[in-house]
């Protein structure tokens, strides 16, 4: 007589992966190396989607694996991640699945739709009557505070808030007010999930206004209004457009405002709504500085420089503002080489990027490419036979739609 065949150690102990406790699945699954491996297990089976669906373990998630460049929202739709751009496959699954023409938001039909901002799967959309765009579609860049519609919808959920006019009870007695720059106001820790804020910033002959709409209220304010020569700077040109006038928000509630005409950069504390400034911005001849802002707070500066008359290639020139000079000595960090053959043109400034467009009049053909100011890595997101407007362009960042939460 034989004895029985004794269980093997390991599998006396092996238990399947989906009976463990949920608190040690959110441990495994927070350790997966991207979020196209994180959407793919949760579609594994009810229990793992349950897990990765909860809000509080995305915000962890999101929290260590920041959310991957999807592609542009613009004027004309959603302008994917192309191979082999890592995030090629997801950008496809959220164009599948999401309306980025926003014909869910009830507009006047003779008016134009623009994207002004992104942030959080947030897009901040404008609309403009016809006598505030040119005849080829393009933004008319001064504009009149309150003589356009803003709405800040969710794509992928198609929800949406209608953002009313600026009244006229704050704008009256200050004269004719021009509308530079509108975006969405970094979300802070304590704020709930879909609130948001819109920042406004208009200017006049006297000074600086920077109005702002909170959804918990429902009401616009002006949360500061500075006079210029109290900024230390005169007034704006009289060719003024918002190529001159730059406006950037960080994920700390700073807002940079950099006024080229007089070489400075305005740091405002939306927190605290105090101001401080950064003199002595570098520029050089066929340069244009734009402000980025790393994910880790640290500010740079990058000057772009196209190519010059020996046809030798462009340039892209990244400073780092030194943390212990706020007077505002800047370092030069690194140069980059940009591939040749192109006219380079800045597309957009967002979560520690700057985003180019790359024109080829020889074949007709545009193409954008995403720079990491922090490590200096230019990548390729996509290529087009047209080109995308700078400033009505907003980069996408997200998740698949199976780990997107209705942000509104």
């Amino acid at each position: 007589m034989t004895s029985p065949e004794q269980p093997i150690a390991g599998n006396r102990q092996a238990r399947s992966i989906s009976t463990l406790p949920d608190e040690l699945l959110a441990e495994i699954f927070l350790r997966l190396p991207t979020p196209a491996d994180l959407a793919r297990a949760s579609a594994t089976c009810s229990v793992f989607h349950r897990i990765v669906a909860d809000r509080s373990f995305l915000r962890r998630f999101r929290a260590i694996r920041p959310p991957p460049l999807l592609g542009f929202a613009t004027y004309d739709g959603f302008h994917t991640a192309q191979l082999p751009h890592p995030s090629a496959p997801l950008a496809r699954a959220l164009a599948a699945a999401a309306d980025f023409s926003y014909a869910f938001i009830p507009r006047e039909r003779s008016s134009s739709c623009f994207t002004r901002d992104i942030r959080h799967g947030r897009v901040l959309v404008e609309f403009r009557p016809q006598d505030l765009v040119d005849p080829d579609g393009l933004m008319l860049d001064r504009v009149l505070v309150g003589k356009v519609q803003l709405a800040v919808c969710d794509p992928l959920s198609r929800r949406y808030v209608l953002i009313p006019a600026i009244p006229d009870e704050l704008t009256a007695q200050h004269g004719c007010l021009f509308q530079t720059c509108v975006l969405l106001a970094p979300t802070g820790e304590d704020d709930e999930e879909t609130s948001f804020r819109v920042i406004c910033m208009s200017w006049s002959k006297t000074k600086l206004f920077l109005f702002v709409f909170s959804s918990i209220t429902g009401q616009w304010c002006i949360a500061a209004s500075p006079c210029w020569g109290t900024l230390g700077t005169g007034v704006p040109s009289s060719r003024f457009c918002d190529d001159e006038f730059f406006c950037l928000a960080d994920a700390r509630g700073r807002l940079y405002i950099m006024l080229p005409w007089s070489a400075k950069l305005v740091i405002l504390d939306t927190l605290s709504m105090e101001f401080s400034m950064t003199n002595n911005i570098p520029s050089s001849p066929n340069a244009h500085p734009r402000i980025v802002v790393s994910a880790d707070g640290s500010l740079r500066m990058v000057l772009l420089r196209q190519h010059n008359e020996d046809d030798s290639i462009a340039q892209s020139h990244i400073l780092k503002l030194n943390d212990g000079e706020p007077s505002g000595e800047w370092q030069l960090e690194s140069n980059i080489p940009l591939p040749g053959q192109y006219t380079y043109y800045v597309l957009g400034v967002t979560e520690g990027f700057l985003f180019l467009g790359a024109h080829n009049s020889l074949q007709s053909l545009d193409e954008y490419f995403s720079l990491d100011v922090k490590t200096s890595e230019l990548k390729k997101v996509c290529g087009m036979k047209q080109d995308l407007l700078p400033y009505v362009v907003g980069a996408y960042f997200g998740f698949p739609p199976s780990m997107s939460e209705p942000c509104l």
